[in-house]
């Protein structure tokens, strides 16, 4: 399969850039080439893409860049990677209330709320010109919504949903794990106890080209729970069939997410 890379950078500046790499094939599934991109494809310069929400804050410092690999599954974008500390304090311009301090640029954002995660959503939707997929008449305390109302149709950045997640987990693959009887330890940071989660893309990827999707941090869905275990968890709770409902509220050192976008 012919690997093609998107690449979403936000500069100080406000400028969305996406590279398209190569043709894709028809009916290839899980590459990052970008053919037309939607709302991708194009520049936003930062006459015409909101300097602050209510969901994010100003980008002041040049030396800040959010970027964002994406890989095509056929029926939507997913984030290559699991939101990194540096994608969520570049973008919300603070790490998580319940992260107390960064670990590292390149490791995942953790101690993130299921509200946390669809404020990030929204604010990347509108910093690249795009709906918001979640709208809410009251941000309260520890970011609680109230009012919230969700719209996964509209051409937006969101929460995978559980049946995405899983979908883009398995990566064509019909098993309880996309790596099949290879060792789990190459593929997933799991029953890790002493070192937590690590950087991002350290173990090899799903047949997708998607880094942690098991393992690491878990990952919260549209459905209010944490998909693919974590650096703590124990082999059978890396497996798809596998979740923990949370509260939305819910936050702690294995919590993370990835977004999806949902093109025109």
């Amino acid at each position: 399969m012919k690997k093609r890379i998107v690449e979403i950078l936000i500069a100080a500046s406000l400028s969305c850039i996406f590279a398209a790499c190569s043709s894709p094939t028809n009916g290839e599934t899980g590459g990052t080439d970008c053919p037309d991109c939607g709302g991708f494809g194009k520049k936003s310069s930062s006459s015409n893409v909101p300097m602050s929400s209510s969901d994010g804050v100003e980008i002041s410092s040049s030396s800040n860049a959010l970027m964002i690999s994406w890989i095509k599954t056929g029926k939507f974008w997913i984030s290559q990677t699991e939101i990194t500390q540096a994608d969520y304090r570049t973008l919300m311009g603070t790490l998580p209330q319940q992260m107390t301090k960064s670990v590292g640029d390149s490791f995942p954002v953790a101690n993130v709320s299921w509200y946390e995660a669809i404020l990030f959503a929204n604010a990347l939707s509108k910093y690249l010109g795009l709906d918001t997929a979640f709208s809410y008449t009251l941000r309260g305390v520890g970011n609680k919504l109230g009012g919230l109302k969700i719209n996964d149709r509209v051409s937006a950045v969101r929460l995978p949903s559980r049946e995405e997640w899983e979908f883009a987990a398995r990566a064509g693959s019909t098993g309880n794990y996309y790596w099949g009887a290879n060792p789990a330890r190459d593929y997933a940071q799991y029953n890790n106890l002493t070192d937590g989660y690590q950087k991002i893309a350290q173990k090899k990827p799903n047949a997708w080209e998607l880094y942690d999707v098991c393992g690491n941090v878990a990952e919260w869905a549209l459905d209010t729970a944490l998909h693919g275990g974590a650096w703590n968890s124990v082999a059978k709770e890396l497996a798809f069939s596998a979740s923990e409902k949370k509260l939305p509220d819910f936050a702690s050192n294995t919590s993370g997410f990835r977004v999806v976008w949902i093109g025109e």
